[in-house]
């Protein structure tokens, strides 16, 4: 299928590809789906792009709002915090969390868990089919920007509602990293909500991109997430993760450039310490300078459906 107006009908589990019969017995009984074959036209990139302030995440965002435009694709875009205005010029669908709650006497500002409730409601709405259309037309990726501001919600709305013990103390240690692993659970959500939910309803399947920012811990880049785990699991949850760094062009240089890195490893500048990121296995250099993300999307989508060839 081709992620383009004008391209064919989704293929529906059962109505294209080789059918598998369903064995008799105990697994017959079973509440199971039926079995299809893919279609590697479906195949859309996850994307993560993580760097420090500065680095141009949101500037990323941008420039995949732009090329989608391009295909005649719209972008939704979830808005933690209202940084979003270097890409309103392009006119994506923004949903703004943080938006006040309207009341009869005007309005108040949001609570944590106001906040957490719309998102849950949205990724339900999204499992539904619903925002599938802009403008005429088809929205072609949903952009999370970014996942910090994303668990700052989750965090607040946990610590809000944490049981406490017969003394009434709360264990905010140990709910601490399990808040971050709420946060990649719901990053996780989303994800089905926007590809395998979608096509209960024939609706093509979205890109899914998210921002996060990171910190040196330990002399290790990492996403600034809360916990242990969450950092650690954020790279099972995308088919590929950029780190973007404002880097020396050579060592010792006073000239700098905006890269991102691809692959996992070592680096000496501007901080030494280990990142993490990754991509497919010789589809981009071990370094991009000047990345563009709409390029960078268009190399991993032909890349699926070239694979299939």
């Amino acid at each position: 299928m081709t992620i383009t107006p004008g391209g064919g009908g989704l293929k529906l589990p059962g109505q294209g590809g080789a059918r598998l019969g369903v064995p008799s017995g105990a697994a017959a009984r079973a509440d199971l789906p039926e079995i299809y074959e893919a279609d590697p036209g479906d195949a859309l990139p996850s994307i993560c792009v993580i760097g420090a302030s500065g680095t141009g995440k949101t500037h990323q965002l941008g420039l995949l709002v732009k090329h989608l435009a391009t295909k005649g694709l719209a972008t939704i875009v979830v808005s933690v915090e209202n940084k979003h205005q270097g890409i309103a010029r392009l006119r994506p669908l923004v949903l703004p969390i943080g938006a006040p709650v309207r009341t009869t006497t005007g309005a108040r500002p949001a609570t944590a868990t106001e906040k957490y409730n719309r998102l849950i409601a949205f990724r339900d709405e999204l499992r539904e089919g619903k925002y599938r259309e802009h403008l005429g037309r088809p929205v072609g990726a949903l952009v999370t920007d970014g996942l910090m501001e994303i668990g700052a919600i989750v965090k607040s709305h946990k610590l809000d509602n944490m049981p406490t013990s017969r003394g009434g103390e709360q264990n905010t240690f140990r709910a601490f990293d399990e808040m971050g692993v709420a946060i990649i659970d719901l990053m996780a959500s989303f994800r089905e909500a926007a590809s395998d939910a979608g096509k209960a309803y024939g609706i093509a399947p979205l890109t899914v991109v998210a921002t996060c920012g990171e910190v040196l811990k330990d002399g290790k880049f990492q996403a600034m997430l809360p916990g242990n785990q969450a950092p650690n699991m954020l790279a099972y949850q995308f088919e590929a993760i950029f780190r973007l760094a404002v880097e020396a062009t050579e060592m010792g240089s006073t000239e700098v450039q905006y890269v991102a890195h691809t692959t996992p490893g070592e680096t000496a500048y501007p901080q030494t310490g280990r990142w993490d990121a990754k991509a497919p296995s010789g589809l981009f250099g071990q370094k991009i300078v000047n990345p563009n993300l709409g390029e960078i999307y268009e190399k991993l989508v032909t890349n699926y459906k070239e694979g299939a060839e």
